[in-house]
């Protein structure tokens, strides 16, 4: 009796491997991207490239109605504005020079007076004063906290820098 359950044991093995192995669809892997060799690309010929060349070129591409412009450009003559015929070009004005980086190291007083830093011309700190005035800077105001300094076209208030600013 012990034999027979061997021999269907081993053959419910065989049945069941064989039952798997036509279970299993053979799938093929696709080529490799590097080895597939591209499309030859389309011929087009010489006399059609040239046709398009000329197409495009003479038709304003960059333009929504592909016409030219009605308004043309002229070349600039000598201090003529270019596309402008008889205008001349505005004069060349030199943009401001940079406002100067104030800063205050400290205010000793009464009477109060400050040491700032950043003035232009000078080195290190400067000692002022209300009134003094240093360039184009004018000391307005210096109270125990806050340095007024006024220029031609800016006011600051500056506070007394602190060591981490």
């Amino acid at each position: 009796m012990e034999m027979i359950l061997w021999i269907l044991a081993l053959l419910a093995l065989v049945l069941g491997i064989s039952r798997w192995r036509r279970a299993e669809p053979e799938v093929q892997a696709p080529p490799s991207a590097l080895t597939a060799t591209p499309a030859e690309p389309r011929r087009v010929p010489r006399d059609r490239l040239e046709a398009a060349a000329q197409s495009v070129a003479g038709g304003n591409p960059f333009r929504l109605d592909r016409v030219p412009a009605p308004l043309g450009f002229n070349q600039p003559g000598a201090g003529m504005m270019p596309g402008m015929p008889g205008m001349m070009p505005p004069p060349y004005e030199p943009p401001p020079p940079p406002r100067p980086q104030l800063f205050v190291s400290g205010i000793i007083g009464p009477p109060w007076q400050a040491m700032l830093e950043g003035v232009p011309g000078r080195e290190g700190a400067v000692v002022v004063k209300r009134g003094d005035v240093l360039g184009d800077l004018r000391i307005r105001e210096i109270t125990q906290t806050v340095v007024v300094v006024a220029s031609p076209d800016t006011t600051w208030r500056l506070p007394v820098r602190r060591p981490w600013q």
